[in-house]
């Protein structure tokens, strides 16, 4: 399966934030915020005219929201007239160490890294507030009982991947411990997938992208549910917040603005224009799947309840993604979303935290 690369510059200026960085950040998380008034969204403009994004993913969709949002004249509208983006995984020593305003990564690393070094890390965003739960398998196998005794991967033995095939077997009436064998598995799940078509594994863990490889080999998805997990989002550092809300504001506001304008299916060719003249490669079978996309992504920057994050920590816990008992709430701030919803005509979402 040809595997598809974006193409962009990758900046090395990410400060990995040592004992003294770690110092100055957690003496400045005791600053007193009060005084600090939430403006009127009507007027609100940034106070920093450039913001410094961060990302670990160079896949489009990732990057769609704050993209388009800068391509379509919203950041402009709110000042911020220079949006600098860097590709890295090392997103979280960027945040810390002051390279990066805002970045986008995985909720449980927000809030285990917030929960080991004590720093003020925010989360101020959800993008993917969905997760597709898909078990592909190979040829011949048509329905949950042929899977007794097949080998299943969905990566790592102790990952979410893995978990996430378990609960799936549960769904089907199988035993994932006494039905079906684990097998460890290193790389992503276009590995997975080429295991799958070669008939080393059974099933595994996919993606809706792989469907149409699978199915060309006359595999499919034996189950493919989507399930409300607030997996991914973007957050700051408490500090630069407090120095920083107008923009913090004005981001939300326009982020929000850009999710509307693409989820609006009118706008699904200019969408994808925009996206390939900024240098992503974007196959047309990607973009048949421009709905299935779609529904993983927040269209509001919200997520649908605390309860729903409640589970979803919880489930990180028993994959040791996070420790058991830690409380998310200390690591949120959806100010600047509700804000922005308010903003743009939406209601307010979640309800509470």
């Amino acid at each position: 399966m040809k595997r598809h690369h974006i193409a962009l510059p990758r900046r090395e200026f990410l400060k990995m934030g040592g004992a003294g960085v770690l110092g100055t950040f957690i003496a400045a998380a005791t600053l007193n915020r009060a005084g600090a008034q939430t403006p009127s969204m009507e007027n609100v403009m940034a106070n920093l005219k450039k913001l410094r994004m961060g990302d670990f993913n160079p896949n489009y969709a990732t990057q769609w929201s704050y993209r388009l949002a800068a391509a379509l004249g919203y950041f402009k509208d709110v000042g911020i007239d220079d949006l600098e983006v860097t590709l890295s995984e090392e997103y979280m020593p960027g945040l810390i160490g002051g390279s990066l305003d805002i970045t986008h990564g995985d909720t449980s690393v927000f809030f285990g890294s917030g929960d080991k070094s004590g720093l003020p890390i925010t989360m101020v965003s959800l993008y993917r507030d969905k997760e597709w739960w898909i078990m592909g398998v190979r040829k011949g196998i048509d329905k949950p009982e042929d899977l007794k005794g097949a080998k299943i991967t969905g990566g790592g033995l102790q990952g979410r991947n893995t978990w996430i095939m378990k609960q799936v077997l549960t769904e089907m009436g199988l035993d994932p411990e006494k039905d079906v064998t684990f097998v460890p598995m290193s790389g992503g799940s276009d590995a997975r997938l080429q295991a799958l078509l070669a008939g080393t594994v059974d099933a595994a863990s996919l993606f809706p992208r792989h469907q149409a490889g699978l199915k060309a080999a006359g595999g499919k998805f034996l189950s493919a549910n989507l399930h409300s997990v607030p997996q991914e989002g973007f957050a700051a550092m408490g500090t630069w917040l407090s120095a920083n809300e107008d923009t913090a504001y004005a981001w939300a506001r326009a982020d929000i603005k850009a999710r509307q304008w693409m989820f609006d299916p009118a706008n699904k060719d200019e969408s994808y224009k925009i996206m390939r003249g900024l240098g992503f490669d974007i196959p047309p079978e990607f973009e048949a799947q421009y709905k299935l996309e779609l529904d993983q992504i927040s269209p509001d920057g919200g997520f649908e309840s605390a309860d729903v994050m409640d589970k979803f920590v919880a489930s990180l816990a028993l994959t040791g993604d996070l420790p058991e008992g830690l409380d998310w709430r200390k690591y949120v701030d959806m100010k600047y979303v509700w804000a922005g919803q308010e903003a743009n005509g939406l209601p307010k979402r979640p309800a509470s935290l």
